[in-house]
């Protein structure tokens, strides 16, 4: 397959698809000293690039996000998994006559970081000292992938957006979306990943026999504060969106007006999306005409950087069916659970300079964005830091991820809440200009991005925390098939006597394969042997009783020395607090009544 490169800019296009001139001073590139500061850049270049071909490190392809998906320090599983990527589009043409001819990329590669498993980006800022000689201020950020200049819509789509494709396919949650200022290239990089997903998903090796075909549906919507728009729905009186989809109702009373989408939490503690289209796409073609619809219709408005920015965030989602089976009805209650992709292009994030001579209205549409996405860089670092095992010295103690904060990660429950009973995988692209005059925006993202990628290390010189024996990921195969036949076998003799559970988990295997087993396989190994609704319902019994294992592991409680807390131990401090509840409510019983006597 041909790589295709991300396309520069039109000729006409101004600076960051910006149709505004600005009154700031000019940058210190485009006076006398631009010569000399490409001069300094292009050294830096030739000297990076002279490192990369000693490391062999050009071209190599990763699936960083299988190498993100790996234990946790007390070695129990890890559900979510964050990835981070950085991306440089190319120099437009009218960038590229900017000082004379002699403009330079500012964001560059720079070789390999710390581990092996990180690859590096320098932002080089162009600045005078007090002597009045140019020189070039070098940072370094490190990331899981970075994606150069060169790099095309293909390659990152191999590194990032395949991997999550098969993990949706597999009944997980998947999540990819970029960051980044006005102009940096991420409609650009979602888009081309989206339309790369539909080739994906309809290729002959993942659409599946006709007999056999998976549901795949589409939703798009765009978020602004705390407002909700379906992107895909026309609003008439008969509430009928014009692709043929179908549209959820919203509770009591009218509701609201047709596109408003609402999103909030269910008593089940599930996320509810209420008066969301979603549309059937039976092949590739429907589903990108449906995409380009949907991004059609984002909000947009000019800005300081860019004339036609989008001032809101983009999602887009698709889940994707299981596979039916030969026995399975239309409708299959028990049968695995879709897997959700959600592609997601954030607002254009902007500095207050950038912002100075807004409009009010679009002062508080700046404001509702940069709020909304410092509450998902909490969600991220707390999630992270969550899946740390406890700190010996507060072993039950858990950072609070604040996903309620906003609509946008209220929407991503699934990947923050530590409860989650399903893998995700989250994917961050952060896009950069290359630009010298976006340094300092470059600089400001890729500050933003790259802490995401870090990983709550575990104290130094600290034990390892003691095991847990309920931890089903700590199993050995006799352990976990010994659990399979309680589970499936033992009370339903009469339909599962004849189960082989070593065909469920052959041998050699263990409780982190087990665990690690996706949804629809499961199913697919157990009702091979239990056909029909039956096999249905005890594989979804199952499968949900081991998740629950898996949560708990994850929650259970721990004394300050790091051993587990037995359920003798817990229904002991149980009783204990009821007894000291008791003692004080009786208390406070007594000193009521003193009081009314006049006691007091």
């Amino acid at each position: 397959t041909t790589t295709t490169a991300m396309r520069a800019r039109p000729t006409n296009a101004p600076l960051g698809g910006g149709g505004f001139s600005s009154s700031k001073p000019n940058p210190p590139t485009s006076g006398e000293h631009a010569v000399r500061f490409h001069e300094l850049a292009q050294r830096e270049a030739d000297a990076m690039a002279d490192t990369m071909r000693s490391l062999n490190l050009g071209g190599q392809q990763r699936d960083v996000v299988a190498e993100k998906q790996q234990s946790t320090v007390n070695g129990g599983l890890e559900t979510s998994t964050f990835t981070v990527a950085a991306r440089v589009r190319p120099l437009s043409e009218q960038e590229m006559r900017q000082d004379n001819g002699n403009a330079f990329a500012c964001v560059t590669p720079s070789g390999p970081g710390k581990g092996g498993r990180t690859e590096t980006a320098a932002v080089l800022t162009p600045k005078i000292n007090l002597r009045g000689v140019p020189t070039l201020e070098k940072q370094t950020f490190a990331f899981d992938k970075f994606f150069g200049a060169d790099s095309g819509d293909d390659d990152l789509y191999v590194s990032l957006g395949a991997p999550l494709v098969k993990r949706a396919m597999a009944g997980q949650v998947g999540v990819v979306f970029a960051y980044g200022q006005t102009g940096s290239g991420k409609t650009h990089t979602m888009g081309g990943l989206l339309r790369r997903v539909a080739g994906d998903l309809f290729s002959g090796s993942n659409s599946g026999s006709e007999k056999k075909k998976r549901a795949i549906n589409f939703s798009y919507f765009e978020v602004l504060g705390n407002n909700c728009q379906d992107c895909l729905v026309v609003a008439t009186d008969g509430k009928k969106t014009q692709w043929g989809g179908t549209q959820s109702a919203a509770a009591g009373g009218a509701g609201p007006q047709p596109g408003a989408v609402q999103i909030g939490e269910g008593m089940d503690g599930g996320v509810i999306t209420r008066n969301l289209s979603s549309h059937a796409a039976p092949d590739a073609r429907t589903l990108l005409r449906l995409i380009d619809v949907a991004q059609s219709r984002r909000s947009t408005a000019a800005t300081e950087k860019n004339a036609t920015s989008s001032r809101s965030h983009g999602v887009g989602i698709i889940t994707i069916g299981a596979e039916q089976f030969d026995s399975d009805s239309e409708q299959d209650p028990y049968g695995p659970r879709p897997g959700v992709l959600y592609v997601i292009d954030l607002a254009g994030s902007e500095r207050s300079a950038d912002s100075a001579k807004h409009s009010k209205e679009r002062m508080d549409e700046t404001k509702a964005v940069n709020l909304s996405l410092m509450s998902l860089k909490e969600c991220i670092r707390a999630r992270t830091a969550a899946a740390k095992p406890a700190d010996p010295n507060n072993p039950n103690a858990r950072p609070h991820v604040p996903y309620r904060r906003s609509k946008l990660t209220l929407l991503m429950k699934d990947v923050f809440d530590i409860e989650c009973r399903r893998m995700c995988s989250t994917v961050v692209v952060a896009c950069v200009s290359p630009s010298a005059r976006d340094a300092a925006h470059s600089v400001n993202t890729l500050t933003y991005a790259a802490p995401l990628r870090v990983a709550i290390a575990a104290t130094k010189d600290a034990a390892p925390l003691p095991v847990d024996p309920k931890d089903p990921v700590q199993w050995s195969h006799d352990r976990a098939c010994d659990w399979l036949e309680e589970q499936i076998v033992h009370g339903n003799e009469k339909y599962a006597s004849g189960v082989d559970v070593e065909r469920i988990l052959p041998p050699g295997s263990n409780g982190r394969e087990l665990c690690s087993l996706p949804e629809p396989e499961f199913h697919k190994r157990l009702r091979a042997q239990i056909p029909g609704q039956m096999g249905a319902h005890l594989g979804k019994k199952t499968y949900d009783a081991l998740w629950a294992l898996i949560v708990d592991a994850k929650t259970r409680r721990r004394r300050p020395d790091g051993t587990v807390l037995t359920d003798e131990d817990e229904a002991r401090e149980v009783r204990q607090a009821e007894e000291a509840l008791a003692a004080r409510s009786a208390l406070w019983a007594e000193r009521d009544k003193a009081m009314a006597r006049g006691g007091f």
